[in-house]
This record gives structure tokens, C-alpha cells and sequence, in this order.
């Protein structure tokens, strides 16, 4: 177990590639699921921002008033040949996990580079509950949100945006 000081600093790597992003000349598309019927269309950098709403407004997990509410573990996956940080609680907060995964060599900067973030996020307001499973990677994003309803079918959407025609 790693103490809380040593979050890593998520809401500002999300930031920062968001930021990159909306002014970057890469392509953009959108490929929206629903229903397993997925819809591909271009987009602007400039709507970035837009579909990636979520990643901008995580609560900040080393904040003094949450981070003692998370266990944060940390391991080598050898399957992945990756560290793996993994931030979770018990406790009715919307980030119930997020786990970070870095490269295990150090770049020319001497850091290790980010491999990935997901984020399972829970929400509910009035009867709604809202799940979202929120991945992070180097050439792509994607939210899957469900949603439950009493009394109504559950609900999920898909929207992954991909960038420069990859889709790792």
C-alpha cells in the first residue's frame, strides 16, 4: 500500500492531453455504440472538451478532504510488463476505482510515461443510477455510461474518439 501523498496526479495528465488535443491538427472521430450499433463521424479538435467532460471534472483523489477514504495499491504486471496504480474505496464517493498504468523504462525526461487511465465512476440523482467506465489511452479515449432506471431497461452508450486512425 502506498500512502496517499503518492497519488498520482491524474486530473492534471487529463488536463494536459485534453489541452494538447483541442489544439493539435490530428483527426478526430467519434464512434458512438448504442445498442451494439456503433456510428463513425469526423469531429474538430475543438470538440474535445466537449466529449471529454467527464475526464475534466473527476473529483482530485489526493484531496485532503478523500484521499484518506482510498486504498491505493501498486504492482508490476508482467502480462502487460507495466506498473499498475489502483485507487479504490469503499465509501459513497463517484470514483469508486481508478487505476493508472505506466511504462516500467523512464523516457528522455527521465519519468515513466503513461500507458493508460480508467476510471469507474457512479453517480446517482433522483431514481438515475449512472455508471461510467471511462478509459484513457495514447491515441484514444472512450466513456461507456449505463444507466438504470426503476422500472425502465438499462441503457449503454459508447463513445470512444480516436485520433490519427488509431484505435488501440
Amino acid at each position: 500500500e502506498v500512502p496517499a501523498a503518492d497519488f498520482f496526479p491524474v486530473n492534471d495528465y487529463l488536463r494536459g492531453q485534453i489541452a494538447r488535443l483541442d489544439t493539435s491538427l490530428y483527426t478526430f472521430f467519434k464512434i458512438e455504440t448504442i445498442d451494439g450499433r456503433s456510428d463513425t463521424t469526423p469531429i474538430r479538435n475543438t470538440d474535445i472538451k466537449t466529449y471529454a467532460k467527464d475526464f475534466q471534472e473527476l473529483p482530485d483523489l489526493s484531496d485532503s478532504d478523500i484521499k484518506d477514504d482510498y486504498s491505493v495499491d501498486k504492482f508490476f504486471d508482467d502480462i502487460q510488463n507495466a506498473f499498475v496504480f489502483t485507487y479504490s474505496t469503499k465509501e459513497d464517493h463517484p470514483v469508486q476505482q481508478q487505476q493508472v498504468t505506466v511504462e516500467p523504462a523512464f523516457n528522455e525526461k527521465g519519468q515513466n510515461d503513461i500507458r493508460s487511465v480508467y476510471i469507474d465512476l457512479w453517480e446517482t440523482e433522483e431514481d438515475v443510477f449512472t455508471r461510467k467506465r471511462m478509459m484513457w489511452e495514447a491515441n484514444s479515449f472512450y466513456i461507456t455510461t449505463t444507466t438504470e432506471a426503476e422500472g425502465k431497461a438499462q441503457k449503454t452508450k459508447t463513445t470512444k474518439i480516436i485520433w490519427n486512425g488509431f484505435t488501440n
